[in-house]
């Protein structure tokens, strides 16, 4: 399926060359951007557009981009195309924006780049809160995923988990995306910690860097 045959939900990562953000803040900075972005249409009062149901109905496809510190800060202030999440987690920086059409993007977003956004590793910035039940991403490290690729699946799977919470629980689910933490695990903890998965395991299609049919990622729950 081509970007051009449903409707995406672009993500911009900020990519700073001269200060360049963690490889896992910028995971989980995306995938909460992601997932926040709905999560706000659930919460009491909130208005949804109609794109997101479009949306839900097909494959969930993301796309992140990266964005240098001029064209990210620009995009920030950008009234006309306005992001619908902004996320800071450490020196990371993620927007996500209403699913669209790839024609009806404004070129300040399709001429940014997919693919090349890889970032040095480094801990992940710690929560500010860890409670039961938070969410906790699992990546399957064995893969070896670039930054931006890591950060597509860890948003499929962290949305998962909040579709599986239900449509009630919106407001409780944005305070909880907050505290979202990260394993880069191996082939026998990606494995083992299957069996206490939250949230339907992701299976990647094999457009880009994996072969179709990989497992890459899914959401466990904080005892």
């Amino acid at each position: 399926m081509t970007e051009t045959s449903s409707l995406v939900q672009p993500i911009v990562l900020l990519v700073d060359k001269n200060d360049p953000a963690g490889h896992r803040d910028s995971i989980v900075a995306a995938a909460i951007a992601s997932t926040s972005a709905y999560a706000k249409t659930l919460e009491p009062g909130a208005e949804r557009d109609r794109s997101w149901e479009q949306w839900l109905s097909g494959r969930f496809t993301k796309s992140v981009r990266r964005a240098d510190l001029k064209a990210f800060t620009k995009l920030e202030s950008d009234e006309a195309f306005q992001h619908e999440s902004h996320v800071v987690v450490g020196k990371a920086k993620a927007m996500a924006y209403l699913p669209s059409a790839y024609e009806d993007m404004p070129k300040s977003l399709t001429r940014l780049q997919v693919s090349g956004t890889d970032l040095p590793d480094a801990p992940l910035t710690a929560p500010s809160r860890r409670r039961s039940g938070d969410p906790i991403i699992v990546l399957n490290g064995a893969l070896g995923m670039s930054t931006g690729k890591s950060a597509a699946q860890a948003g499929h799977a962290l949305f998962a988990w909040q579709l599986n919470r239900g449509e009630m629980d919106g407001e409780l689910t944005s305070i909880r995306l907050a505290s979202t933490d990260l394993i880069i695990a191996s082939a026998e903890e990606f494995e083992t910690l299957q069996t206490v998965a939250a949230s339907q395991l992701i299976v990647d299609s094999g457009l880009t860097e994996i072969d179709p049919n990989t497992a890459t990622a899914f959401v466990i729950e904080r005892p």
